[in-house]
């Protein structure tokens, strides 16, 4: 896996979960939501309302390989 940097706002979380989706071993949203432990409608509606929770978004990250870092701006 190469090393994947991206910069993302709060409406990103969407994008950069099917990036790491891409990258991972999961096939699907619906599968990471399983993994994770949610209903597959409740984790979607997360997502699609850009309403995840950080420790969500970052367990997920975990989940398929990836860490999230918080870097202060330049």
């Amino acid at each position: 896996m190469d090393n994947i940097t991206m910069k993302i706002n709060e409406n990103d979380s969407k994008k950069a979960l099917r990036v790491m989706l891409s990258e991972s071993g999961l096939d699907s949203m619906a599968a990471l939501g399983r993994e994770l432990g949610y209903k597959e409608t409740t984790f979607r509606s997360a997502v699609n309302n850009n309403a995840i929770r950080v420790k969500d978004f970052v367990k997920a990250a975990d989940l398929m390989g990836f860490e999230v870092i918080i870097k202060k701006k330049q």
